[in-house]
């Protein structure tokens, strides 16, 4: 972890059980009582969301950690600084990632070398080991060509995404691997794993029922609607994510911990509002290839509703581009796969849409 722990602006109170990370204003704070859950709040990187969670869960001298930030020095020592401050021992103390993406995996090397144990549900090492040879980042480039982007976007836009990818055996990271239906201690308390497939084939969430208690990951987030990309051809992420957020409604969840923000409002209602907002997009692609058939998977990209700066394409930053791209694509992968569209390919082998 980081090295110059006590210097510079940084423990002052920020309000009740809460205490600041830094000079920049970064804070870690207690957001639930039993059981004790501490939010950490660390910078995220290259987007538009201003922070990622990690949250810390405390009880009889344990602690769990869900989820581990970007890589970074600043992160490294902000997350140092807090478990220092909350009293936490690295021996006594777990891990766990909801999902691959490198905003949640990020600092489990320095975790894991201060002694931590690191768990991963079986999905998400599949999901590391998936991302992480070339061979997925051309499969992602080839993917997008074939919907009609450019040929240097296509490989610019996979090189966005492969490089916010991590594997933990290739980086060497000790881990082991929890099964879907199994469970996480820390003291007095058992979280159930449970898969939440959509934002990434593997992502799950940790839920435990007498306190109505769970973190989330990216499944479901208040501050904006949760990207949903492609995973491959013939797939459906998009329909994937829609069964969960059905499944989320349904637990009852009360106290709701994400990866990215605080819980705002009824997590059942956020879900069905999450849910309904995918469906609109849906039908604004199916409107548009109705329209006018035959666009390729790039050309409908304006046509799906997004806020973004289009007259200045080529000035957005590569991820931003990627989510759109790709969460578009998502789209109309569904489309096909509810037989809404149909997928022909033209002489030059781009995906072209029909309505069914």
């Amino acid at each position: 972890m980081g090295e110059r722990l006590g210097e510079g602006a940084w423990g002052c109170g920020c309000g009740p059980d809460c205490f600041t990370l830094d000079e920049d204003g970064f804070t870690c704070h207690k957001v639930l009582d039993e059981p004790e859950v501490w939010r950490v709040e660390l910078l995220m990187h290259d987007t538009f969301l201003p922070s990622v969670n990690a949250f810390v869960v405390l009880d009889g001298g344990e602690a769990l950690v869900v989820d581990a930030g970007t890589p970074d020095w600043f992160n490294d020592t902000r997350l140092a600084r807090a478990l220092v401050r909350l009293g936490v021992d690295p021996s006594a103390t777990s891990l766990f990632c909801t999902h691959a993406h490198i905003d949640h995996t990020g600092l489990a090397r320095e975790l894991c070398e201060a002694g931590a144990r690191v768990l991963v549900p079986e999905g998400v090492a599949g999901d590391m080991r998936r991302f992480a040879v070339r061979a997925w980042r051309d499969e992602m480039a080839r993917r997008l060509a074939a919907e009609g982007t450019p040929a240097a976007e296509a490989v610019e836009l996979a090189d966005a995404i492969w490089d916010h990818t991590l594997n933990f055996e290739r980086e060497g990271v000790s881990f082991e691997t929890v099964p879907v239906g199994g469970h996480v201690g820390v003291g007095r308390w058992s979280f159930e794993v449970v898969s939440a497939t959509g934002h990434t084939q593997g992502q799950c969430v940790l839920w435990e029922p007498a306190a109505r208690v769970a973190f989330l990951g990216d499944a479901v987030l208040f501050l904006c609607s949760t990207c949903i990309g492609f995973w491959g051809e013939g797939e459906d992420p998009l329909g994937a994510q829609l069964e969960t957020l059905s499944r989320l409604a349904a637990m009852g969840i009360e106290h709701a911990f994400m990866g990215h923000g605080l819980q705002q409002g009824d997590v059942a209602e956020r879900c069905r509002a999450n849910a309904a907002h995918h469906e609109r997009r849906s039908a604004r692609a199916l409107a548009a290839i109705s329209e006018r058939p035959g666009r390729s998977g790039y050309e409908l990209v304006p046509a799906l509703g997004w806020r973004a700066p289009f007259e200045h394409w080529g000035e957005t930053p590569a991820l931003t581009r990627w989510f759109l791209v790709s969460e578009s694509i998502a789209h109309l992968d569904h489309l096909v796969a509810i037989d809404a569209v149909l997928r022909e390919k033209d002489a030059d082998g781009v995906s072209r849409y029909r309505p069914a």
